[in-house]
């Protein structure tokens, strides 16, 4: 009988301590957003902005490249095969070259900086219905844009646009 007089003593003064405690609460501060810092000095930023134009200086690049399909090209047609790929830039203007067995063509580019450097070297395809046509190259350096300024329109049986995006190696 004593001891269970004792639990109910212990379990009485337990939920006293727990219940009868007074509640803490977190401080709130009038400025938040102050924090003390040895380091005051501001972030270093960029001088240039991605997507903008700027001198990338001179740049080579050679590779190969394997087109599934035929692929219009300065108006020349590249028939499907495996092409090798040299590029050429001064920084502002570039030449990329295409040669497969006998077939040679070198096209004129803008060179532009390009928005990611990380990611893998690549020929951008542009497809509208059974037409391919060669858009972009990208490597680490810098996008070669062919025709930057030239609007494509739907093609003539409705199907949209597409960009396909084979890998240089």
């Amino acid at each position: 009988m004593k001891t269970l007089w004792v639990i109910r003593l212990l379990v009485v003064l337990t939920g006293f301590v727990a219940f009868a405690t007074p509640r803490g609460y977190a401080q709130s501060e009038v400025d938040p957003d102050h924090f003390g810092s040895p380091n005051t000095e501001p972030i270093p930023q960029s001088k240039t902005k991605a997507g903008v134009a700027a001198e990338v200086g001179k740049v080579g690049f050679r590779g190969k490249v394997t087109l599934p399909y035929t692929v219009q090209c300065a108006g020349k047609r590249l028939p499907p095969g495996t092409y090798s790929l040299s590029l050429h830039s001064d920084g502002k203007t570039g030449r990329a070259r295409l040669n497969q067995k006998d077939q040679t063509i070198e096209i004129a580019g803008i060179v532009r900086v390009p928005a990611d450097s990380r990611e893998r070297s690549a020929l951008f395809v542009e497809c509208i219905g059974n037409t391919h046509r060669l858009s972009a190259i990208h490597v680490a350096e810098l996008d070669l844009v062919f025709d930057p300024n030239r609007r494509v329109d739907p093609a003539s049986d409705g199907k949209p646009k597409r960009i396909e995006r084979l890998p240089l190696t």
